[in-house]
């Protein structure tokens, strides 16, 4: 009973209590106001992301107390994602520059990666290739997520489907217990932030919150590859929504030659949302997608039913459909 409470309720209620305060200490301090890049149409608190964060490092650092995760998983999970959590509030607070912003974050990702440590390769080169592909993807991830925390619940909801829909994987394959742990720590925090978030804003969740889930989620695919590789590309597919929207959308901006790093609105899903004029509906559809279609690409390819390359290929194709018909990464025409 201990455990559970404290993996859920502990979690849960931290975030929900937090996310309360930040709007009412810090709302004015943290104000978004729409411009003509928002999603948005009225002024909004953000920042509450760190609620979210702090809720799962309480109950992570008390699960560990309690001996449900070990020194090795606590150091690899907790270090990066508070610091990027303290990084993302900063930025929410000073705006900071980009490459301050990256430089700090690649070195964050470079201590996760090497906390992990899952390298098996016979030759040192053949490490250091697989630690480079780590770490760029591990900045990738805390980017993306970043990128597409952009509607009401879309981020948080990303989170808890992702989740849910990877700890029924691991139960089912009897592995990765601890990381069992850290997922519901994860869902359960996202839980707590969401009633504030979703279907009407009453805060945002920032940088401190989407850099947070974002390399959250990218360690326990690294980690993953500890397990299998199979599970590596479940990851993957569980987590295409975001992957191929984001990757997309960035691909095509680079290509015509538009300021890529600058805040708009021409992701894929900013762009449904806009045609369906509904948050909501646009949020639970991607939900669906993870659910509905996602999952079960996933589990087949974790449980080997399917070749995890055409199982990805199999994922990704109608998102990349859809990301193109949306014209996603191109302004559009008035």
């Amino acid at each position: 009973m201990t455990k559970w409470l404290i993996l859920c309720v502990l979690p849960l209620i931290s975030s929900l209590v937090l996310s309360r305060l930040v709007i009412t200490y810090f709302g004015t301090r943290l104000l978004d106001a729409p411009n003509s890049r928002s999603s948005h149409s009225s002024p909004t608190p953000r920042g509450g992301g760190i609620a979210l964060a702090i809720g799962a490092i309480v109950a992570t650092i008390t699960a560990w107390q309690f001996g449900y995760i070990s020194n090795h998983t606590l150091y690899w999970f907790l270090i990066p994602t508070s610091l990027i959590a303290i990084l993302g509030i900063f930025d929410d607070l000073f705006n900071l520059g980009i490459g301050l912003r990256l430089t700090i974050q690649f070195l964050l990702a470079s201590t996760g990666t090497f906390l992990i440590a899952p390298f098996d390769e016979p030759s040192l080169s053949l490490q250091i290739f697989a630690a480079v592909i780590m770490i760029f993807f591990l900045v990738w991830m805390a980017n993306l997520y970043n990128f597409m925390d952009g509607i009401n619940g879309l981020a948080a909801f990303e989170a808890i489907s992702v989740c849910l829909g990877m700890g029924f994987i691991y139960w089912n394959e009897g592995t990765g217990k601890e990381t069992i742990y850290l997922m519901i720590v994860m869902a359960t925090s996202a839980c707590g932030f969401l009633y504030w978030n979703f279907p009407k804003a009453k805060l945002f969740m920032g940088d401190s919150g989407s850099l947070f889930l974002g390399i959250a989620l990218g360690l326990l695919t690294v980690e993953s590859l500890e397990e299998s590789s199979s599970i590596a590309f479940a990851w993957l597919i569980m987590l295409g929504v975001f992957i191929v929207d984001a990757s997309y959308t960035l691909f095509i901006r680079i290509a015509t030659k538009q300021a890529f790093h600058q805040a708009h609105r021409t992701h894929a899903y900013q762009k449904i949302s806009i045609r369906l004029k509904s948050h909501s509906r646009t949020t639970l559809s991607v939900v669906a997608i993870n659910l509905l279609w996602l999952f079960p690409i996933a589990l087949a390819a974790a449980t080997n039913k399917i070749h995890p390359v055409l199982a990805i290929i199999a994922a990704y194709t109608p998102l990349l459909i859809i990301a193109t018909r949306c014209n996603a990464g191109r302004p559009s025409q008035h």
